[in-house]
């Protein structure tokens, strides 16, 4: 009898040991928690304060699982065949308010410059599309401009644009799609990116000189920019102006596009 009501005393004790242990535990892993919340509520609201109605287009169901915004969506396919970047970054626009549109945008903000052709010596002459956009976004034979001719058209509009002053201007380029969703969407805020068409494996396409420096500049087909929403298990979504609202595109594709492309970025972020 001893000797049971020993046993039995171990086993109490040996309970309340993984109890303590698992309460300690418990209390650390909470700790770490709090301090992961408040340090990016924290970093959240120092750089930002986006708006109840980009709040409410978040759903979520799971941090790893699946998180779609709920942005406007523009069609660039009847009116605008080569201006993804502009419809792109009116629907980024109108999700934050700003009563806008892409022929407002083309015609006040965006530089446009030569498409590549062939000079009097035969030899493919054209604007850098880091500066202007090469030709015209409302026909076939505009080409399309990268991440920095956006970046600066959207820093003189939020300088001047009623109801626009509210927000600025960053360029994350160089930043994973990943990062770009743990650092932006997951914050309420969609960012612009520059990947391929239907994100086919990039191609070095033509190559042309600058009329601005003579540099050669090779062009990589089929370059597109389009808004980043969301991402699930599997991908990532976009509302894609050739193709639709909360379009899905598997995880490897959507990477090696944006890598092809140079990891290219533009965010709007409301500010205090």
């Amino acid at each position: 009898m001893q000797a049971m009501r020993e046993k039995r005393g171990r086993r109490r004790r040996k309970r309340r040991r993984r109890a303590q242990t698992a309460a300690a535990l418990g209390i650390v892993l909470l700790s770490l928690s709090m301090a992961v919340f408040a340090f990016r509520i924290g970093r959240s609201a120092a750089r930002t304060s986006v708006p109840e109605r980009a709040l409410s287009g978040i759903s979520a169901r799971g941090r790893d699982q699946k998180l779609l915004l709920d942005l406007p969506f523009l069609d660039q396919r009847e009116d605008w065949p080569t201006g993804c970047e502009s419809v792109s970054a009116v629907m980024a626009l109108q999700y934050f308010g700003v009563d806008i549109t892409v022929e407002d945008f083309v015609e006040e903000y965006l530089p446009l410059g030569t498409a590549p052709h062939g000079n009097d010596q035969g030899i493919m002459v054209g604007s850098d599309p880091r500066k202007a956009f090469p030709g015209d976004p409302r026909t076939e034979g505009g080409w399309g401009c990268y991440a920095p001719v956006i970046q600066n058209a959207l820093e003189r509009l939020v300088k001047e644009w009623p109801g626009a002053k509210r927000l600025s201007v960053e360029a994350p380029t160089g930043t994973s799609l990943s990062e770009l969703c743990e650092e932006y969407v997951g914050m309420g805020i969609p960012v612009l990116i520059w990947a391929t068409i239907d994100m086919e494996p990039p191609q070095k396409d033509l190559t042309f000189l600058l009329e601005e420096t003579g540099e050669e500049f090779q062009w990589i087909y089929p370059m597109h920019c389009l808004v980043l929403t969301g991402w699930d298990d599997t991908g990532y979504y976009f509302n894609d102006p050739m193709e639709g609202k909360g379009t899905h595109y598997l995880k490897e594709e959507a990477e090696e596009a944006h890598e092809g492309l140079g990891r290219q970025a533009v965010a709007l972020v409301p500010v205090d």
